[in-house]
C-alpha cells in the first residue's frame, strides 16, 4: 500500500470515528433539567410563573397574580406574525437577586427572547424585569408587572 494512501485511509478513519463520537455525544446528552423551587418562595412563585406561561396554561399563570383580577391578558392572542399557531415562542428566563423584607419581596429576571433575524441583526434580545410580590397567607402573589406580552413578540 502507497504511503499516500495509507494516509488517506487513516484520515478516513479518524474522520469516521469523529462522527461516531458527535452522534453518540448528541444522543446520550441530556438538557440539564432547572430543580423546581418551593412554590412558597417568591422565587418559586415566579418560576412557577414563568413555566405556566412556556406550558401557555394561562389561568396557572393568573392564580399566581394578584389581587384576583376578572380581566384576563389573552396572551394567546399576542403572537408575534413570525409565529404559527400553535409554535411557542423561544424565550429563556434566569431568575437573580431576590430580597425579602416581612411580607414584601422583589425578585429579579432576566430574561433572553430569540427571534430570527437578518445577517447584522442579534437574534437574542434581553430584558430585565424585577417581579414585586406580597405575601398572602402562606404563599407569594406577583403584585406588578402583571403581564409579560413582550414574551410573545
Amino acid at each position: 500500500m502507497k504511503t499516500s494512501s495509507r494516509w488517506l485511509l487513516i484520515f478516513g478513519v479518524t474522520i469516521g470515528v469523529l462522527v461516531i463520537a458527535a452522534v453518540v455525544l448528541v444522543l446520550t446528552m441530556t438538557p440539564k433539567e432547572t430543580p423546581l423551587l418551593p412554590e412558597n418562595t417568591p422565587e418559586g412563585t415566579v418560576q412557577r410563573y414563568f413555566l405556566a406561561l412556556q406550558d401557555e396554561d394561562y389561568l396557572t399563570a393568573y392564580s399566581y397574580l394578584s389581587p384576583p383580577t376578572t380581566e384576563k391578558y389573552p396572551y394567546e392572542q399576542w403572537r408575534s406574525p413570525f409565529t404559527s399557531p400553535g409554535e411557542k415562542p423561544e424565550w429563556k428566563a434566569t431568575l437573580g437577586k431576590s430580597v425579602v423584607e416581612d411580607s414584601q419581596a422583589t425578585v429579579e429576571v432576566t430574561i433572553d427572547t430569540f427571534r430570527p433575524g437578518g445577517p447584522f441583526d442579534n437574534p437574542v434580545r434581553t430584558n430585565q424585569i424585577t417581579f414585586f410580590l406580597t405575601k398572602e397567607g402562606t404563599s407569594w402573589k406577583i403584585t406588578s408587572p402583571w403581564d409579560v406580552w413582550w414574551l410573545f413578540y
